[in-house]
């Protein structure tokens, strides 16, 4: 039997624990991934590309905050901050196009969270057609890490910053993710609520070399109450999410691929718990949307 197409197969990586990682890892892999990629149109790629935005753009907007009580005074705390994003089956498999004569038109196959690709065969001529790849990353769960910063109280408004950066080295691009925001306390203009409130903005930015970059939008609002040294919080945010792919395919024919894809994720309910005592914290929550995602962390100071 004809294969009409073959693709180098992709060198799967273990997903990273935390940032540093995450960037080691793909670092490695982007040869790999990028070469791929450019044996593929800009229609032929988004199925394949697009869990990864959905995935890396939730994680993006987790974890900013695990309180709504914003203390007045100056106070300041360093946290480090995992999120992970749940890999459902749908972010498995895409619908491909078949070229044409080719029955059925369109297949299911693997996209890069997939297993082994699928193919389609034609009943004619037998030459077999495949997806683009086989799955890239292996995970049910796709993490992400990052140090992160608050600071307050200026007229009950406290800033959140992220900040980390890899320079390029031999086999590395530079790396660089970044988020900064601000919660505001909407409890102090209520004081008779028996929780407090807050609101948020909070933008974030993560680029990888040349090849990919994503940026990252949450508003919303939150409440917490704390019991002793145990506090439970919640919240409701509107959120987006994209992810920009730039390269140039090998075959010259091909029009350079410049795209934007936007993530799943438009609204999210968040729901946790915290322990805070003295001068330490640790806490955790559940967040449901288009994507399901978790955050936890630890933090250290007032």
């Amino acid at each position: 039997m004809k294969t009409l197409q073959r693709v180098p197969r992709l060198r799967s990586f273990a997903a990273a624990a935390c940032t540093l990682l995450f960037l080691a890892a793909t670092g490695y892999a982007q040869s790999d991934l990028q070469k791929t990629l450019e044996q593929f149109n800009s229609t032929d790629v988004k199925g394949y590309i697009q869990p990864l935005g959905d995935l890396f753009g939730a994680n993006m907007n987790a974890g900013m905050f695990h309180s709504a009580e914003i203390p007045t005074g100056f106070h300041l705390s360093f946290e480090l901050v995992g999120m992970g994003s749940m890999v459902g089956d749908n972010q498995k498999n895409y619908t491909l196009n078949a070229p044409a004569g080719f029955n059925p038109a369109t297949f299911s196959t693997a996209t890069m969270f997939g297993g082994k690709r699928d193919s389609v065969v034609d009943t004619n001529t037998k030459l077999k057609y495949f997806g683009l790849a086989d799955g890239f990353v292996n995970t049910s769960i796709f993490p992400l890490g990052a140090p992160q910063i608050t600071i307050g109280d200026i007229y009950g408004t406290r800033a959140i910053v992220r900040f980390i950066a890899t320079p390029s080295m031999k086999g590395f691009p530079s790396a660089t993710l970044w988020g900064l925001g601000v919660q505001h306390s909407v409890s102090q203009y209520v004081p008779a609520v028996p929780v407090d409130i807050a609101a948020h903005v909070f933008f974030s930015q993560f680029r990888f070399g040349d090849l990919v970059s994503f940026n990252g939008t949450s508003i919303g609002v939150e409440a917490s109450k704390s019991l002793s040294i145990l506090r439970v919080y919640g919240g409701l945010a509107w959120e987006k999410s994209s992810m920009e792919l730039k390269y140039t395919p090998v075959n010259a024919a091909i029009p350079a691929v410049d795209i934007t894809l936007d993530g799943a994720n438009n609204f999210r309910a968040t729901i946790g718990l915290g322990l805070h005592i003295v001068f330490f914290s640790i806490f955790a929550d559940a967040n449901f949307g288009s994507v399901t995602n978790f955050s936890a962390g630890i933090g250290f100071g007032g």
